[in-house]
């Protein structure tokens, strides 16, 4: 049985130590941090179950052909040692994205993320970037329509229940940051490509709808 994330310390597991039939060591590190918040997310947030799912099949290497295969919204996750001049700490880093993976469906503050990571806000943002390449907002932007793009795919989930559980404000608004974003609006990509066999029933039978938040 997996262990609660308060239980287990993976911002220390090197690869040096971990050996899991010839996956590398960081690769175990992701799929162990995923198992853990999709475990903990089961009975508040089922939309960020089945991304967490989504994703441990993207690092298993479990994917679509490789002639239809769709390209989410790259967002990088994983950092590497030694940080950054500047930036911010692996350990930190690895909190603080866990922190706004947890958060997508709701109002997400950089004043938060700075206290994850005891900084102040203005130095958090700035060590952000130069970390990641992104400010805090366009990550979390990012992220957000990275998952609102595996729910299109995976669930027969109407637009305005997929913005809300993304932690758009509504509809219109995710429209028109997915457009700017990816190049086209959300119900022509769906339409591209959607396959209805990948299509997944609620899990434990509830409607996603029941059980998202919309941003505050």
């Amino acid at each position: 049985m997996l262990q609660s994330s308060q239980d287990v310390d993976l911002t220390c597991v090197r690869e040096s130590d971990i050996s899991f039939r010839g996956i590398e060591g960081h690769r175990v590190a992701r799929l162990a941090s995923l198992a853990i918040n999709a475990r903990e997310a089961l009975n508040s947030d089922l939309s960020a179950v089945r991304e967490y799912l989504e994703e441990m099949a993207m690092v298993l290497g479990i994917n679509r052909n490789a002639s239809d295969d769709v390209e989410l919204m790259p967002v990088a996750l994983d950092v590497k040692d030694p940080p950054l001049k500047g930036g911010l700490t692996p350990k930190q880093i690895r909190q603080v994205v866990e922190y706004i993976e947890k958060s997508l469906a709701t109002t997400i503050m950089i004043k938060e993320l700075s206290r994850v990571c005891r900084l102040s806000t203005s130095y958090f943002a700035r060590a952000f970037k130069v970390t990641m390449g992104d400010a805090p907002r366009d990550f979390i932007t990012k992220r957000r329509i990275r998952r609102a793009q595996v729910l299109m795919l995976t669930t027969n989930d109407t637009l305005s229940a997929i913005a809300c559980a993304c932690g758009f404000s509504d509809q219109s608004h995710f429209s028109r940051l997915f457009r700017k974003m990816v190049g086209e609006t959300p119900l022509r990509w769906r339409r591209t490509w959607k396959r209805e066999e990948d299509v997944r029933p609620p899990l434990n039978g509830l409607p996603e709808e029941s059980i998202t938040m919309k941003a505050a």
